[in-house]
């Protein structure tokens, strides 16, 4: 997550806003467990109120049915109520109830009615008669009544003489002095309603009145007001009922103020304490910030550092705690890996990791820097000869060994000349069997005495797995003062003049002047070969070479041959640019060239009637290549020609190169009708032994045996010798070079199969070719 604000500010917020949100929390749970404490405590201290308040009205209700049974049964009572004396009831009335305190006192007849009454009240016989005739008369239990806006607790006793005469009422008012006493026995406010309407309240504040009148009128019997978080009010209300009434009831009212007061009290100090709390966290917080900023940046630096490519990462010189230094000693060990590391690749891409010496690239880089210091340098490139036969002989693990003591004894050759020279000579493989050594010089006449030491040192006797192995070895030298100042240029040349050495087979060759433009040349001429074969109009074209049946007489068969004419107009030597070819790659793709172009010839020759067998000359690379007979069989498709009228021509060379591959392809074309010849037959590495195992159909001898066959009789000999073997193979025998009839007369009595040859006709255009072919020339 991207923020602006530094790991110390992180840090320090996050831990006061731990601690802050804890406190809310904390405050949030105790407000709450507070009010349902409170409320708890509250309810059941209401609940302790309403059982004294109900155990005060049933004494009160004992008092009246005693004072009540005693008055009906007094004799004079009963006969003063029988005559309807009233001034003797009213007197005994009034007796009775200052006698027990009673604020209503009456006697009614049956029926209801008013009979007489004590004197202590002021309301009508109809507004008594109207309440007192709501009364249950069979009911002796106290009831609470409601007579002109004043509430009695009164019971109803029946008069006997002996049967029932009338009832006699007495009862208690709860007036205001009631409700006060009622408040200090409980403690709590005791109010009384009838309708939404307060008849009696021991509360002297009319707001607080209006709460509990409003409790009374929005919750019902046994309800009480709101969660004490809820209500602003400083009482909390509870409605009752009286079980002896129907509409009159009462509300319990307790204070809140004090609870209010404690509750505030203990918030504060919640409060207080989270203050303080927050005030040390923060404190503590930045003091543990800054002891992990302080050693983050530490560590963030030596990060910097080595990003910038500084790797040693210095001792920590101060105290850290255990795991940061633990992490900087990592970061050390990390540098040291890297640093480690890095030389490893750098060694790996500057080195040759069989022998330990530079590789092309470092050696290049190094002798770029003498030349631009204005050193004269000498370079020795040398080559093994021969070195994949002995590799193939020996073992590549050998032949490994024997490139490591080459290597041991160049540096050691080295070394003896850096001890006389300032500037340091260096050394490299840049090939399989190739080493290059590049010496300081001051004169090129040292060049001579500088490449005998080398040989001296490096052609000792090799001792590999207890053989002894000399090795041939051939040296071409170049230098800056004579032969450039350009380092990839002077590599160039002393490789160039090693290919020489071994072209020429001597052991020591300096450059020449001109080899490099060949070498220029040459590449020069493959990019105009390769353009040459992708130009629609190419300046390729095909010659055809005719084949003599000397049996018959008549020529049936031809050899392609390809001719390039450059863009000067030059003829260009056709053995040269297909070596190159075959060298660059570029064998393949001038195969399939021929293919198209001989294939579409013979298409056109069958359709004028003349059914010639072609020859075409194929590379080792060409029979190899995974897609050749893919393309061969697609090509011909096309044409109206048969797999039979193509030959496939291929060296001895050639047929050496992977023999179980090449074997199995030429097998599988000879099934498909195709026919397979071996070219320039005596003078490579084949035998008839191998031949014999190969799908040949042909032998063509080669020309170095054929052109002076009439004057050399040992030529007479090995040919008549080739011809007679190769029929006993069942094979077809050609022989080129015929260069006079004297020749052809001699192949003619060898029983030679067919004849190629500048006397027959030279290689000309499909063309010129039809047009000898049907002139007398062609019959003579």
């Amino acid at each position: 997550m991207n923020t602006k604000f530094s790991f110390k500010t992180q840090i320090t917020w996050l831990s006061t806003s731990l601690i802050l949100l804890t406190v809310i929390f904390l405050t949030i749970s105790n407000w709450f467990r507070f009010a349902d404490y409170a409320e708890a405590q509250i309810e059941q201290k209401i609940d302790v109120a309403q059982n004294v308040l109900n155990q005060t009205l049933r004494l009160q209700e004992q008092v009246l049915i005693t004072t009540a049974s005693v008055l009906a049964a007094d004799f004079g009572f009963k006969q003063a109520v029988a005559t309807e004396d009233k001034q003797t009831i009213k007197s005994v009335l009034l007796n009775h109830g200052k006698r027990i305190n009673a604020d209503l006192m009456l006697i009614l007849d049956l029926e209801g009615n008013l009979l007489t009454s004590s004197s202590l009240y002021s309301f009508s016989a109809d507004v008594i008669e109207n309440n007192i005739k709501k009364l249950p008369f069979k009911n002796i239990h106290a009831q609470i009544l409601s007579i002109d806006n004043k509430v009695y607790q009164v019971i109803v006793v029946p008069v006997k003489a002996p049967r029932v005469i009338a009832y006699t009422v007495i009862g208690f008012e709860f007036d205001h002095s009631a409700l006060l006493q009622l408040k200090n026995l409980i403690s709590l406010e005791v109010s009384l309603v009838k309708k939404e309407h307060i008849i009696e309240s021991s509360i002297e504040d009319k707001d607080i009145k209006q709460q509990a009148l409003l409790t009374a009128t929005q919750f019902g019997i046994n309800q009480q007001s709101p969660n004490l978080l809820l209500t602003r009010s400083d009482y909390y209300h509870k409605n009752i009922a009286f079980s002896s009434s129907n509409d009159i009831h009462a509300i319990l009212s307790a204070s809140l103020i004090q609870i209010k007061s404690d509750f505030n009290q203990l918030i504060m100090s919640i409060l207080i304490i989270a203050l303080v709390v927050i005030i040390i966290a923060f404190s503590l917080s930045k003091i543990l910030s800054q002891g992990l900023s302080t050693p983050l940046n530490i560590l963030m630096n030596v990060t910097k550092n080595i990003g910038k490519g500084e790797l040693e990462v210095p001792k920590l010189s101060s105290n850290l705690p255990p795991e940061f230094t633990d992490l900087y000693e990592g970061f050390v060990l990390m540098g040291s890996a890297i640093e480690n590391r890095e030389k490893e690749i750098t060694y790996q891409a500057e080195r040759d990791m069989l022998t330990g010496l530079f590789n092309r690239y470092k050696i290049l880089s190094n002798i770029d820097v003498y030349l631009k210091n204005n050193t004269h340098l000498a370079l020795i490139t040398f080559n093994i000869k021969k070195f994949k036969a002995l590799n193939d002989t020996i073992g590549s693990k050998n032949a490994d060994a024997i490139l490591i003591e080459i290597a041991s004894r160049i540096n050691a050759y080295i070394e003896k000349l850096n001890t006389l020279n300032d500037h340091k000579s260096i050394a490299a493989r840049i090939n399989i069997d190739e080493f290059l050594i590049c010496i300081p010089i001051n004169s090129i006449d040292i060049l001579n005495d500088i490449v005998k030491q080398l040989q001296i040192e490096i052609e000792k006797t090799f001792w590999i797995a207890d053989i002894k192995i000399r090795l041939s070895i051939y040296y071409g030298i170049a230098n800056s003062i004579e032969h450039g100042t350009d380092a990839e240029r002077l590599i160039r040349r002393s490789s160039m003049a090693v290919s020489n050495a071994y072209k020429d087979q001597v052991s020591v060759r300096l450059y020449q002047q001109g080899d490099d433009e060949i070498y220029l040349y040459k590449l020069h001429l493959i990019e105009e070969l390769k353009a040459a074969l992708e130009n629609p109009n190419s300046p390729l074209f095909m010659n055809y070479q005719p084949k003599l049946n000397i049996k018959t007489g008549k020529v049936d068969k031809l050899e392609a041959l390809i001719r390039w004419i450059n863009n000067k107009g030059d003829f260009v030597n056709p053995e040269l640019f297909i070596n190159l070819a075959e060298k660059s790659g570029l064998i393949t793709t001038l195969t399939r060239w021929v293919i198209l172009e001989v294939i579409k010839q013979v298409d056109h020759w069958n359709q004028l009637g003349h059914k010639f067998k072609v020859s075409i000359n194929l590379s080792a690379q060409d029979i190899q290549h995974e897609q050749f007979i893919e393309y061969l069989l697609t090509t011909l498709s096309n044409f109206n020609v048969e797999p039979v009228q193509i030959t496939l021509e291929l060296t001895e060379r050639d047929l050496a190169d992977n023999e179980q591959l090449v074997a199995e392809r030429l097998f599988y074309l000879k099934s498909l009708g195709f026919e397979v010849s071996v070219d320039d037959y005596g003078i490579g590495q084949s035998s008839l032994a191998k031949l014999k195992n190969l799908p040949v159909d042909e032998l063509k001898i080669d020309k170095t045996f054929i052109l002076k066959l009439d004057q050399c009789q040992q030529d007479q000999d090995i040919v008549a010798s080739t011809i007679s073997l190769g029929h006993k193979l069942g094979l077809r025998v050609v022989a080129e070079g015929v260069e006079n009839k004297a020749s052809l007369e001699l192949l003619e009595q060898f029983q030679c199969d067919y004849a190629q040859g500048y006397y027959l006709s030279r290689p000309i255009s499909a063309e010129k070719f039809i047009e000898w072919y049907e002139s007398d020339e062609h019959v003579n």
